[in-house]
């Protein structure tokens, strides 16, 4: 379901105007609203979502899978689209669909206007509800619990029921957070640094040195300090493609200049059953994660790295510049000493 779909809380930010009377300059900004809005005023908001719904999927029947409704009408609502647009928006071929050059000018005009839609749907709500958070795998409980409380603060009125907005996190790789906080279907994500993504403000709530995470029946578990001689016979667990770009090579790339040429053994790690599984199964894989994350796991065993300059994995919670969410994002931030980054 869309956010378009489903009234979402308020994004802390200024109103246009107090009282009855508004400043010239919004009533110029209002004076050229009405005026495009004449021009699309038949404009289907819908239309908009199965457009960006393609866009994301690839082909019509996959986006008509995603949005539960038969690929001919959806086949049919993209050519009204085109005709209402006048011009072609997709080459169609058999292997799915591909941009025109008219279609990827639409697309950086309108891809935004979504979570602009929904920013001041929510911030006109008189009662909060929902922000979508995306959250990259591996994420540890205490960063959840940070992120919950700086984001949505403390009931307020004095009977016990929560006045601000709640969360709702659901996994999403770093790799695809980008695109669903500019269609408008997350408020937040929660991501691992580095993320260089243009357009988007971040805040970094979890800074830790990563230490060595092995099975507690691994040969070498019983060694209070480790080598790099002992660890380049080990295979590095490690992210899948795509599920943590920038840190997935940064990190390696560190490890390498300290001596650890690791050979990679990637997986999907948003499923912790998973992570230890792979761990129990193998005397000659490790894997790289800070102590807090694993702490209190019985079948796990942390181990540091064997020097004082170890990578660290940080955590940020991550927004659209120039919104409502930046702005309480960053509020949030000077309140609770998160180092905030544009």
């Amino acid at each position: 379901m869309s956010v378009l779909d489903e009234r979402v809380g308020p994004f802390p930010g200024g109103r246009i105007g107090t009282g009855d009377v508004l400043g010239d300059r919004t009533h110029e900004g209002v004076g050229r609203a009405v005026t495009h809005a004449e021009h699309v005023d038949d404009f289907d908001m819908r239309h908009l979502r199965y457009f960006l719904s393609v866009v994301r999927a690839g082909t019509v029947s996959g986006a008509a899978q995603e949005l539960r409704i038969s690929q001919p009408s959806l086949s049919q609502q993209i050519k009204r689209l085109e005709q209402r647009v006048g011009a072609p928006l997709f080459i169609r071929s058999s292997r799915g669909v591909e941009l025109t050059a008219g279609g990827r000018a639409f697309l950086r005009e309108i891809q935004s206007i979504p979570g602009q839609l929904r920013s001041a749907i929510a911030a006109a709500a008189p009662s909060p509800l929902v922000w979508p958070v995306g959250v990259c795998g591996g994420v540890p409980a205490e960063v959840l619990a940070e992120v919950q409380n700086g984001l949505t603060g403390q009931p307020t009125d004095g009977t016990g029921s929560r006045t601000e907005p709640v969360l709702r996190m659901r996994s999403v790789s770093t790799a695809d957070q980008s695109e669903l906080l500019q269609h408008g279907e997350i408020a937040f994500g929660i991501v691992r640094l580095p993320a260089a993504v243009p357009g988007l403000v971040r805040a970094v709530v979890w800074d830790e040195p990563l230490g060595i995470v092995m099975d507690a029946g691994h040969p070498m578990a019983h060694r209070p300090r480790l080598t790099w001689e002992d660890l380049s016979a080990q295979r590095l667990l490690w992210y899948d493609e795509g599920c943590a770009p920038g840190y997935a090579d940064t990190v390696p790339a560190q490890l390498a200049a300290l001596g650890w040429n690791a050979v990679l053994h990637p997986i999907d790690q948003d499923q912790q059953a998973l992570f230890v599984h792979e761990l129990q199964t193998a005397d000659d894989v490790v894997a790289l994660r800070p102590r807090l994350a694993v702490q209190g796991d019985p079948q796990l065993v942390w181990r540091p790295l064997p020097t004082t300059a170890a990578p660290r994995e940080r955590l940020a919670v991550t927004t659209l510049a120039d919104s409502g969410s930046a702005r309480h994002l960053r509020r949030v931030a000077a309140r609770r000493r998160w180092p905030f980054l544009t």
